[in-house]
């Protein structure tokens, strides 16, 4: 379970960033750990903007413009900045959270102390807490992570922090994908598109291959649910029903019984007559692969030689919390001028529809527990 939990059970607004990196964990963490986000020249400028009301007044104090301070964990933290270092599991994660009034031009901070914090309830005040993470990664790598969480004391504050959020939880959000993709970059991306997906030996002499890929903030046994339950006529595929499921809409919650699912099965793809997918591989809240029914039990597809598909869903944990959910679809089909002609819209739709899907897909199985 994440650290944060522990300062923060309960929250009002939840924000989470997460990034594949090249790197084992212990590498990772000691990069993010010490990392100072003023390296980035647009965070530089928001600290001044933020600051500015205090640098006026120190400039008419003293006669010169303070430097902005430099904003690594300790500097964040340092005595009287409003910050406080509330927990740190080596290796893994930090926190570090605040109470204060942070809609007012000059926020007046509340002293808290990570014994005190998560049970602070003093009228008229925010609280905010973020976590800097690293989980390893399957095959791997580690994930890097930033997640922030806001709550207030009462309801009439959290008004005020709301409004205040509009506003500034975007510039938070354009930091954290800055420091993120900063990251990336000094630590070597994840290489979704070459990396093993099951499936793949299903259909090995493969002339069209696309991977998407989507961080879902549930678990991989919330996920699985919503994968098992797909097809027409069943729960439908979550992408655009009215090209793919007849018009009806997709269900929104968890059908108890279409949780049943076997290798051999087939899931219909069209509203009306035989056909689909079959599910060539099942592993619970792992893997679904589905595909041409001439591939069943290592068939060559001869019984539909122009075109064999697979497509497998993966889902991989990413610490306790979280998951990635990576879609691969593999095609092979006899060359010709009139693929030639069609494969660059089946791409493209299949681009559309699957960015639809995965879409929808980490919006259902965020919103509600899968029971």
């Amino acid at each position: 379970m994440s650290l944060i939990n522990r300062f923060m059970p309960d929250y009002s607004l939840r924000q989470v960033d997460r990034v594949p990196v090249d790197v084992e964990p212990d590498h990772a963490y000691r990069i993010v750990r010490g990392i100072d986000i003023q390296r980035l020249a647009f965070v530089r400028a928001l600290f001044r903007l933020r600051t500015l009301p205090d640098r006026l007044q120190a400039t008419f104090r003293h006669g010169s413009v303070p430097p902005v301070a430099s904003s690594r964990i300790e500097d964040i933290t340092r005595p009287g900045s409003g910050f406080v270092l509330l927990g740190e599991e080596p290796g893994r994660e930090v926190v570090v959270g605040s109470a204060g009034k942070f809609w007012q031009p000059t926020i007046n901070f509340a002293s808290v102390t990570p014994e005190t914090f998560s049970s602070f309830s003093d009228p008229g005040f925010g609280k905010l807490a973020w976590c800097l993470r690293v989980d390893p990664r399957a095959g791997g790598g580690s994930w890097v992570g930033v997640e922030v969480r806001v709550a207030a004391t009462d309801a009439a504050s959290l008004a005020r922090f709301r409004r205040y959020w509009w506003l500034i939880g975007r510039f938070s959000h354009a930091i954290r994908r800055g420091l993120l993709h900063t990251l990336v970059r000094e630590l070597g991306a994840a290489d979704e598109e070459g990396r093993p997906v099951p499936g793949d030996p299903i259909l090995p002499e493969r002339r069209f291959q696309k991977t998407h890929a989507v961080i879902i903030e549930s678990p991989p046994s919330r996920v699985w649910p919503w994968l098992v339950q797909m097809g027409c006529r069943r729960a439908g595929w979550y992408s655009y029903d009215w090209a793919d499921n007849g018009g009806i809409p997709s269900a929104e919650g968890i059908v108890p019984e279409l949780q049943q699912l076997s290798v051999g099965d087939i899931l219909p793809a069209r509203p009306e007559g035989p056909g689909g997918f079959a599910v060539l591989q099942l592993e619970e809240s792992r893997c679904l692969v589905l595909g041409s029914p001439s591939l069943e039990d290592g068939g060559d597809g001869s019984g539909e030689p122009r075109w064999r598909t697979t497509w497998a869903f993966l889902l991989e944990p990413i610490g306790d919390e979280a998951t990635q959910l990576t879609v691969r679809v593999r095609a092979d089909y006899e060359p010709g001028p009139k693929m030639a002609l069609m494969l660059p819209a089946v791409a493209m739709a299949h681009e559309l529809m699957e960015r639809r899907q995965l879409h929808n897909l980490r919006r259902r199985a965020e919103a509600r527990p899968a029971t």
